[in-house]
């Protein structure tokens, strides 16, 4: 995750062929097994049709704890007053 300082725990590592890229959006064949479409701004920068990507899919338990803490902290301060969302 960007900005931690703490490597994410265990895993899980697939490999993903990009199979089309239109419009902005990716069909990605997850593992030979899954097709799904998402924005290509989650893909590495270059990537293009037939690219095989190693993707590595991870829990950070200390980001995570670290984000519960802050927002904790914001909502103890007031929050937004239900105004709005609380920042993570």
């Amino acid at each position: 995750m960007a900005g931690s300082s703490s490597l994410p725990q265990g895993g899980l590592t697939t490999t993903w062929v990009v199979d089309q890229i239109e419009n902005g959006t990716a069909s990605v064949e997850i593992d030979g097994t899954a097709t799904i479409m998402m924005p290509i701004v989650v893909l590495p920068r270059g990537t293009k049709e037939g690219d095989v990507l190693r993707v590595t899919i991870a829990h950070d338990p200390l980001e995570q704890a670290r984000r519960l803490a802050q927002s904790a902290a914001q909502v103890s301060k007031g929050g937004s007053g239900g105004k709005g969302n609380i920042t993570l």
